[in-house]
């Protein structure tokens, strides 16, 4: 409990203030909070921090790889919400406090017993209803600072651990350390490297228009990464992680900054932001090196299209004068440990070298020429001389084609409606793409064609598109450039072969490069078009369905706080499973589904479920296509035999 493992917290003074400009009668300080679990006073994850596809709206609190430990109501409150779902949050509870603000404790293993009674006679009064999601404050059910609400567990995204977040009362996560909540922390931030991003297509890093990374040199608290050669409009970029005492998970930065020859041009600090914001994270690291490296890059300066509220100086894409600059960039924790790092950037004129269109009979491997693989950041891409030689473009116009020490960029900011012809691929058409309207690209022969509606892409780039129907069951196309992220949906309209009669469990579905998979994109067959509604750019193809999932490795299992389960592991080959119409029997008494993707599992679940000697498990499963598997297990428990 909270005594026994000694955690003591002190009213503290904030280092910086934080204004909430549309919330001014709400303040951080002025409520007291206690430590929501007795797991651990330790971190595993920051406010803020780089997630698959947004920022980490909260704190992760270590619970050692275990479930089941206490987790208790921070303040006073009612209970305003409750959910429970196979991805993101999983299980998890909404507190709502006195001053309209919130506290969320998700990835819960089970909830106390009244909140668990009460989610389990909705589901059950829902045909055994798998996820729920409601608001229950006009209940009224009141907590009292440290009750007991729930145990901690893995459900959702993730191993093992306490996600812990604190909502304004207009619903804006903020960084739980605002509060009078602490954690020990007497170590700086480290840098483990640079990244430097042209800007344009006349932008050259080491002679080349391409990402430049750097590795550091140095020793703690000051690294050092030495003289790059620029040229043109850049923008600068770190990788960097935290820490604190005692454990060694790695956190996000809380400040960063960047002067240059001893001015200050950035600097951010990351207290809050809204969800409908969240998704910038995309834009706020350098995207790229995210997706195809893992490494999250911070950029230090403001992509197109970036509105988050973390940076009060931003004056810092960086279009330097000939000659050499001195570079300093500082990065803090919360508590004020800091870390600098220095570069020298050495500025060449920029004396843009236009180059004609090449022409190679040489014969290259065209393999390496594909548009999935080229640098593409949305207004050029670069290739080698041989490379570019084997492509046909809609433009001799000499000003398009500039000349770098590794290659040929292709300027397309001044290029609309262009043409080209690559090996390998049917006829690509390029477009801009603008986000302040509906824009669209057609195919080569006007068959096909995607919409973007207003708001899908942060910035005008310039897109795409390809498409190949080989017949009337193979349809393939491309829509990129694929390292590019997009705020939001868009559609495409692929034209329907008239043979094309059978669409019996067949979709689009997306290929993964990086896990070699491929994944669904909802798709509807209308009489003249098929229509899919893709979030990202990317390489398409139409399959068709018909394998069942696999179902397997039935084995029983007791939970931390005694709960008794059934585990059933199911997998999918292309559409996934449709866990929503699953259906498991034990011994003929129906169960709730739960189903846990990471883990490929089915879960059948009941709270008074008591293993018997002998059990017949009956279970009913279907894929996203409707193609279904059913199958009876007979499983023993050992104690019992």
């Amino acid at each position: 409990m909270l005594k026994k493992l000694g955690f003591v917290f002190l009213y503290s003074l904030l280092a910086t203030s934080l204004a909430w400009p549309q919330e001014r009668g709400f303040d951080p300080k002025n409520a007291h909070y206690i430590w929501p679990t007795e797991a651990s006073p330790y971190l595993t994850s920051t406010f803020g921090e780089t997630r698959s596809a947004h920022f980490h709206a909260a704190l992760d609190i270590k619970t050692w790889g275990q479930r089941g430990y206490e987790v208790y109501a921070t303040r006073d409150g009612i209970v305003d919400r409750i959910a429970i779902g196979p991805t993101g949050y999983g299980k998890v509870i909404y507190l709502k406090h006195p001053d309209g603000s919130y506290s969320v404790y998700a990835h819960l293993l089970s909830f106390n017993d009244k909140l668990q009674q009460m989610a389990d006679s909705i589901r059950f009064a829902q045909d055994y209803q798998f996820e729920i999601d409601r608001n229950v404050g006009w209940k009224n059910m009141e907590v009292k600072q440290g009750d007991v609400i729930g145990y901690s567990g893995a459900s959702g995204i993730g191993p093992p651990h306490l996600h812990f977040e604190l909502r304004t009362p207009s619903d804006k996560p903020f960084n739980p350390l605002l509060t009078n909540l602490k954690v020990t922390d007497t170590i700086a931030p480290q840098i483990l490297g640079l990244s430097i991003e042209p800007l344009s297509a006349r932008s050259s890093i080491e002679g080349n228009n391409d990402i430049y990374t750097q590795r550091v040199w140095g020793k703690k608290d000051h690294y050092d990464f030495g003289t790059v050669e620029v040229s043109g409009p850049i923008g600068l970029g770190i990788n960097a992680f935290d820490q604190s005492n005692d454990v060694h998970n790695s956190y996000a930065v809380y400040k960063l900054s960047m002067s240059v020859d001893g001015q200050e041009l950035f600097k951010s600090r990351v207290d809050s932001f809204s969800y409908n914001e969240t998704g910038q994270m995309f834009i706020d690291r350098v995207y790229s090196l995210l997706e195809n490296k893992g490494d999250g890059y911070q950029r230090l300066y403001t992509a197109d299209g970036n509105s988050l509220s973390f940076y009060s100086k931003n004056n810092s894409r960086l279009n330097l004068k000939p000659g050499t600059h001195q570079v300093s960039i500082r990065a803090s924790d919360y508590y004020g440990n800091t870390t600098t790092a220095s570069l020298t950037l050495k500025v060449d004129d920029n004396r843009t070298l236009h180059a004609s269109k090449p022409k190679s009979n040489q014969s290259i491997n065209t393999e390496n020429i594909l548009p999935h693989q080229w640098s593409w950041p949305g207004d050029w891409f670069m290739l080698s001389e041989e490379q570019l030689g084997q492509l046909t473009i809609g433009t001799q116009d000499s000003t398009n084609f500039i000349r770098h020490r590794d290659g040929i960029a292709v300027n397309l900011a001044s290029l609309d409606n262009l043409y080209m012809d690559i090996p390998g691929m049917s006829p690509v058409t390029f477009r801009r793409i603008q986000p302040y309207s509906w824009s669209v690209i057609s195919s080569a022969n006007f068959q096909n064609f995607a919409t973007f509606p207003k708001g899908t892409v942060h910035d005008t780039i310039s897109v795409a598109m390809s498409v190949k129907n080989a017949d009337q069951d193979s349809i393939t196309l491309d829509i990129l450039p694929e390292a590019y992220p997009l705020k939001g949906a868009y559609q495409f309209y692929i034209h329907r072969n008239a043979i094309l009669q059978d669409t019996t469990k067949r979709s689009f579905y997306k290929y993964d490069r990086k896990h070699n998979e491929w994944d669904l994109v909802p798709t509807d067959f209308q009489e003249h078009y098929i229509v899919g509604n893709p979030e990202s750019l990317g390489s398409f193809a139409l399959k068709r369905d018909t394998k069942p999932p696999q179902l397997y490795n039935p084995h029983l299992t007791q939970r931390p706080d005694g709960q008794w389960l059934v585990m059933i592991n199911a997998t999918d080959d292309l559409s996934g499973i449709d866990y929503n119409h699953a259906k498991i029997l034990v011994n003929g008494v129906r169960g709730i589904a739960e189903f846990e993707p990471e883990d490929d599992r089915f879960v059948y679940y009941h709270p008074q479920f008591e293993p018997a000697a002998s059990m017949e498990v009956e279970i009913t499963a279907y894929d996203k296509m409707g193609n279904c598997q059913h199958k009876t297990f007979q499983l023993e428990h050992p104690a019992k035999k």
